[in-house]
């Protein structure tokens, strides 16, 4: 019965850290060959590769950069989907509610060159959505790949996108494992929708909070 899942994580898991060589090599294509006799034929760098990235200008930008996106990364990813979770937890149509979760799950299953081409149909400067319809409206058309400053939210967007639907479906699981007659006797009590929230709902989300957040760091 294990035999499946040990092949699938040899070939998909261990298997391609083999890569990890061309760290330690100054590797140079061979025109004509294969990646492997590249790979093999290539001279060994030792750490020469990790001194220079090391000690290059950009290496303190990189790392502060790559902090704070995952820092920022995980903070949305557990407050969005907690209350968009709730939000659709409110929702007294099933139907409504089915299809507001398949349309946030579907991007989770998207690869990220995919999801890079769905971004690139609203900003490319040639046939972007958002490029034509600065055309249209007669305004300057900007050229997003040369301009820094939006590229943050841009890419904090696209990480909420593909990622959030994954982490509300979980949350929705567990907020209907909650037993209803707590959310009745809380109304008996006077309880607001939203001191149901806060005394009900989020107390018992704590435990796949916690799970979820040491899974995303």
């Amino acid at each position: 019965l294990g035999l499946p899942a040990a092949i699938w994580y040899a070939v998909f898991c261990y298997l391609p850290m083999f890569g990890l060589i061309i760290a330690f090599k100054n590797f140079k294509i061979t025109p004509g060959k294969s990646f492997l006799y590249s790979l093999f034929h290539s001279d060994w760098a030792g750490f020469d590769n990790f001194k220079f990235f090391l000690t290059s200008n950009t290496f303190a930008m990189l790392l502060r950069n790559t902090l704070l996106y995952n820092i920022l990364f995980i903070v949305l990813n557990i407050v969005i989907p907690v209350t968009l979770a709730v939000l659709i937890n409110q929702i007294y149509s099933r139907i409504a509610s089915k299809a507001y979760q398949t349309m946030m799950f579907f991007p989770y299953f998207l690869s990220w060159v995919v999801v890079s081409y769905f971004l690139n149909a609203f900003i490319d400067a040639q046939y972007g959505m958002i490029p034509a319809a600065q055309k249209a409206a007669g305004d300057a058309v900007i050229s997003w790949y040369t301009t820094t400053k939006p590229w943050p939210f841009i890419l904090v967007l696209a990480n909420l996108w593909k990622n959030v639907g994954y982490s509300t479906v979980l949350y929705l699981a567990a907020i209907t494992g909650i037993d209803s007659t707590q959310y009745e006797a809380a109304a008996i009590d006077g309880a607001s929708k939203w001191d149901q929230v806060r005394y009900v709902t989020l107390p018992h989300l704590r435990t796949m909070i916690c799970i979820l957040f040491i899974m995303n760091v």
